[in-house]
């Protein structure tokens, strides 16, 4: 390994926050090659979270020399799950941080807690926000016409509106139908929504199915299959049947209009048959009324799942479910 005589790292600690995973990850990944650049060879690298390790361990990793690298990166991720003590421990470490070491604490939420943010300099904190709409279709085309295959715009559109938003999860499911169709195929609308419709893994389109059908017992293993494979999380599930009822509510508006359940399909571009079955269970089973309720109650669910701990948020779903398919968008901790 080359020498390096004083090296120079600019920031030995990063506060990175907020939703839009991807780009945080790039950031990351670009810390680490830069940290590489400055040593001149590979860097230890270590990605702990607060439920699962000792802090006063995590701290003496960062603060011995390690034997096989001159440098590393240790990652916490979900730092708002931190408790107390362990804050405080972060805290005294980041006034003196150890010199061959890069300290990144992470989180989806966009704040964390007051000490640590006290603690990190204002130029090492960074906040990752939700693409907007618009960003999201551009970087779709962009990422296939990389790779030279052929998405149709309306592929495109239903495609950002289905995903949840971050980069990461885009990334993820645009590779995924690449892989599946290949290079030779024209990806069109209803073969999307055959791909996720087909799957054998739970995913928000069969959740959403399951929450249509007013069927608590399935939602609430689906959701539970999502969270441990890795395939969502709660506040990223919220996101998705926020999206789906609120089409279940302009369908039901429609039909308040006097017109059919066909008419407001077409208006609203609903072509898939299976979406077309989802929506006709929904507005059989909920009110419009009901869901109205249910678009208010999981507005209410986002903001708190995004101020309690990542274990609580595997608790709450739940209660939110049982909220929306039993009680009818009824806020159940409010009774």
């Amino acid at each position: 390994m080359t020498e390096v005589k004083n090296p120079r790292i600019p920031m030995l600690v990063h506060l990175l926050l907020g939703p839009e995973v991807g780009e945080k990850n790039n950031f990351i990944q670009n810390i680490k090659d830069s940290l590489a650049k400055t040593f001149g060879g590979a860097v230890d690298s270590y990605t702990f979270y607060p439920y699962d390790s000792d802090i006063s361990d995590i701290i003496s990793i960062m603060r011995n020399i390690s034997l096989f690298a001159q440098a590393k990166v240790v990652l916490i991720k979900n730092c708002h799950d931190l408790n107390k003590s362990d804050v405080a421990l972060i805290a005294e470490y980041i006034k003196n941080p150890a010199k061959d070491c890069v300290l990144i604490l992470a989180s989806d939420n966009i704040k964390a807690d007051p000490v640590i943010d006290k603690a990190v300099p204002a130029e090492c904190k960074k906040i990752f926000w939700e693409m907007f709409e618009s960003t999201k279709k551009g970087w779709v085309v962009q990422f296939f016409r990389k790779e030279k295959v052929e998405i149709e715009n309306n592929a495109v559109n239903f495609l950002v509106d289905v995903l949840e938003g971050d980069t990461e999860s885009l990334k993820k499911e645009c590779n995924n139908l690449i892989l599946f169709f290949g290079q030779n195929e024209v990806i069109t609308e209803e073969k999307i929504a055959d791909f996720f419709y087909s799957r054998k893994e739970e995913n928000i389109f069969s959740l959403f199915d399951y929450i249509a059908q007013g069927n608590l017992e399935k939602s609430v293993v689906a959701a539970k299959n999502m969270i441990l494979s890795g395939e969502s999380t709660p506040i990223r599930m919220l996101g998705g049947i926020l999206r789906q009822i609120k089409n279940a509510y302009e369908i039901e508006k429609i039909i308040a209009q006097k017109k059919s359940f066909s008419e407001a399909c077409t208006e609203l571009n609903i072509r898939i048959k299976k979406m077309q079955g989802t929506y006709s269970s929904a507005i059989q089973n909920y009110s419009i009324k009901d869901i109205e309720k249910i678009i208010t109650l999981t507005a209410y669910y986002d903001l708190l799942f995004r101020s309690i701990k990542t274990e609580m948020q595997l608790i709450m779903i739940h209660v939110y479910l049982y909220s929306i398919i039993v009680n009818k968008g009824e806020n159940f901790l409010k009774r």
